[in-house]
């Protein structure tokens, strides 16, 4: 990875759902940034065992250099989740923006760095 991509780059890590919650925001974020490479969350259908007592972690990472995909309208989330974005200043706004014009959104806390940034969001059923 070119330090242009890690730079531009936004590690996403849904948690607090089931498969479907963390598919309907990754295909807002997969729509919205169409660099994001497809196998990065693939269109496959849902993964064969998603049921577990654990709590699971999905992730992916965006790459935000190219914004500009068309997501459009709201998406459907059953319940509210709890979304952590990692990376610089500038492309974590890129992907807190896109969120929030298809969730309903709160910002939980943010962790400033050195180059770096942590914020955690909280998403629910847009209005």
């Amino acid at each position: 990875m070119s330090t242009e991509q890690s730079s531009a780059g936004v590690g996403v890590h849904v948690r607090g759902c089931d498969w479907d919650d963390a598919d309907a925001v990754f295909r807002v974020l997969r729509a919205a940034f169409p660099a994001t490479a497809a196998d990065e969350w693939p269109d496959a259908g849902r993964p064969v065992d998603t049921e577990t007592e654990h709590p699971v972690v999905w992730s992916m990472t965006v790459d935000t250099r190219d914004p500009g995909g068309s997501a459009s309208g709201a998406a459907d989330l059953s319940q509210s989740v709890s979304v952590d974005l990692y990376g610089t200043e500038p492309p974590i706004h890129q992907v807190r923006d896109v969120l929030q014009r298809h969730f309903a959104l709160s910002e939980e806390k943010a962790l400033p760095g050195d180059q770096e940034m942590e914020v955690r969001l909280r998403l629910g059923p847009a209005a």
